[in-house]
């Protein structure tokens, strides 16, 4: 039977208390995090059910956000006075210059290498004890390489407990952003609550 977003968003609180990756009994340095994967056009119901969640005291344990795009993504080009540059060259060479654009991006924020900015900046501010819910994908494409994120956790973010909010499809093998823009790479998170049970 396949669940509804409502009823799917309303296993996330017994997934996190009964999981032992959350709790702190079993961290698996394999374990890339877990990924809620939702339609696009739930968007907006996910983030409510985000805000809603990340607010309650009553929990025993403190959800903490970080939205790629939001708190990385714009922060950094405008710390670095990047982001009026940006504007300017894609108004100046079109989709030449977007092609150009997204080409740069990757290399700025160096994803899936050693100074990977997504990666290091939710390692460093992660607080420890919380589950850290990480949004903005869908914000943030097609600049940052949703797969490469995934891909670092392993290698970086061991112990991290995360869950990556993801408006597309995921089966554990193959990512589909969107549900049409596909990556084909190999995965170790975990999917959060299944679809159908």
């Amino acid at each position: 039977m396949k669940l509804s977003i409502h009823d799917r968003l309303n296993r996330i609180e017994e997934r996190i208390r009964n999981d032992p990756f959350f709790s702190n009994r079993s961290l698996s340095s394999g374990n890339g995090g877990y990924i809620f994967d939702y339609d696009p056009e739930d968007e907006l119901i996910v983030r409510e059910f985000i805000k809603n969640f990340a607010s309650r005291r009553d929990l025993g344990f403190d959800i903490q956000v970080i939205d790629l795009f939001d708190d990385i993504f714009i922060p950094y080009l405008e710390e670095e006075d990047y982001l009026e540059a940006v504007f300017d060259l894609e108004r100046e060479c079109e989709q030449e210059g977007f092609n150009h654009m997204r080409y740069a991006m990757s290399q700025l924020f160096d994803q899936g290498g050693k100074d990977d900015l997504f990666v290091n900046y939710i390692r460093e501010h992660a607080i420890e004890g919380n589950v850290i819910f990480i949004t903005g994908v869908g914000k943030c494409h097609p600049f940052i390489r949703s797969h490469m994120v995934i891909n670092n956790f392993n290698s970086k973010m061991s112990g991290v407990k995360t869950v990556l909010f993801y408006p597309g499809t995921y089966n554990s093998e193959e990512l589909k952003l969107f549900g049409t823009i596909r990556s084909e790479n190999y995965y170790r998170s975990m999917i959060l609550v299944e679809r159908t049970e």
